[in-house]
């Protein structure tokens, strides 16, 4: 069973996603039937280990997965975005709340099921991503200014046009200049006095939308900013180019993939707050993929824990750390040291995630868990409510169709 829905409607839909991948030695089953609500304004963390599928649920979403070796095997991931602002048309107004959306709702999508045409239409638009390495998402053979303008030229053509003091009706090559679409001769044709003068006034409008982007996030000079390279900037000033470039469109969906991995631990609360301070003034759903527990605690307003290719375990942050319910979500939080923690005495999970090639019908925390019995070897676990929105896959809060049941009182060697 789903999480249980309280309060804001939500803005995407997850159901029974699976993604596997070909391999030589069979089928990877990376994500098997993860099911799962992000709701309008909240921040959903998805915790788990290296290698449980949190970053293929992620990259679903924009279908940035290879295709081969990934298959889609089922499952949907349907879309709600806000209506655009009718009063700016998502520039942002008090209408609006400078949001630059509507309180209605587009008709609903299944981002697995749409055209690749209509993809690109919401991939950078309705639906954004930063990833855990920016050094390697950034193009370094571009300036910053240059990678930050494909996302005006691609989304924001008529805003671009207006902010240049063109006329709405503008056509031909400047009108393609300005939505990055060129054709054969277009050249010639903007070379031409009139065209010309025309094209600086778009390049100086995008200029001033790209450096009102960059300040958004607190860069210094980021006019400056615009032409340098990104092996000329650290870490943290990477990132904030990536959260830029990101949130340039106002997203409705933020999917934040491990942004601050690589950072130190002042620039990731940098980071961190000005990823908070957005999303309340514009605000986007964020999924919040990570590792670090400590951090979802402090961001998040739900928890989705997932392992193996699967969630076992969903519900309210509080709830989720005053009361975990899986064994697997009791042992990351038993392996996250404190200032109590005996020197040497640091807890661990023992033996290590299990391969996903043709997973048999069983618990897949089997072998791993304190608590195992006969019922976890013979079924596998379903997702299903324990609490008004709590949700666990485990066996010891729910009936087993056959064998010994599970108990925390019972610990296995």
């Amino acid at each position: 069973m789903l999480d249980a829905q309280h309060g804001a409607a939500p803005v995407a839909s997850v159901r029974d996603l699976k993604v596997y991948f070909q391999t030589k030695r069979g089928i990877v089953h990376a994500v098997d039937g993860v099911s799962f609500d992000i709701r309008d304004g909240e921040t959903l963390g998805l915790v788990g280990e290296t290698g449980c599928g949190k970053s293929v649920t992620g990259r679903s979403f924009l279908r940035l997965l290879p295709v081969p070796p990934g298959i889609q095997a089922g499952g949907s991931v349907m879309f709600n975005g806000h209506a655009v602002c009718a009063a700016c048309a998502g520039v942002g107004c008090g209408a609006c709340g400078s949001t630059g959306r509507q309180a209605g709702r587009d008709s609903s999508v299944d981002l697995l099921g749409i055209s690749s045409e209509d993809m690109r239409r919401i991939r950078g638009d309705r639906i954004a991503m930063i990833f855990q390495d920016p050094g390697k998402a950034l193009n370094p053979t571009l300036p910053i200014g240059a990678q930050i303008a494909e996302v005006f030229f691609q989304h924001r053509t008529e805003e671009l046009i207006a902010l240049a003091g063109l006329p709405a009706d503008t056509a031909g090559a400047i009108r393609r200049f300005a939505s990055q679409s060129p054709r054969f001769g277009d050249g010639w044709l903007l070379a031409l006095p009139g065209a010309r003068a025309q094209r600086r006034q778009v390049e100086a409008a995008l200029a001033k939308m790209v450096a009102s982007a960059l300040a958004e996030t607190q860069v210094p000079n980021p006019v400056k900013l615009m032409a340098r390279y990104p092996h000329e900037l650290s870490g943290g000033m990477r990132q904030r180019v990536m959260i830029a470039q990101a949130l340039a469109c106002n997203p409705d969906l933020l999917i934040a993939d491990e942004p601050t991995t690589a950072l130190d631990v002042t620039v990731e609360a940098r980071i961190l707050e000005l990823i908070r301070d957005l999303q309340q003034r514009r605000k986007t759903s964020v999924l919040y993929i990570s590792h670090d527990l400590s951090l979802v605690r402090r961001i998040s307003d739900r928890v989705a824990v997932m392992y193996a290719g699967r969630i076992v375990e969903i519900g309210a942050t509080a709830e989720i750390f005053a009361n975990p319910r899986h064994p697997y979500t009791r042992g990351l939080m038993a392996a996250a040291p404190s200032a109590d923690t005996p020197r040497g005495k640091l807890a661990a999970i023992r033996g290590t995630v299990p391969e996903l090639v043709d997973p048999p019908s069983a618990c897949r925390f089997l072998g791993r868990c304190p608590h195992e019995a006969g019922a976890c070897r013979s079924n596998d676990p379903a997702l299903q409510v324990v609490a008004p929105g709590h949700s666990v896959a485990c066996f010891i809060d729910h009936p087993a169709p056959s064998g010994e049941r599970p108990t925390y009182d019972r610990v296995t060697a």
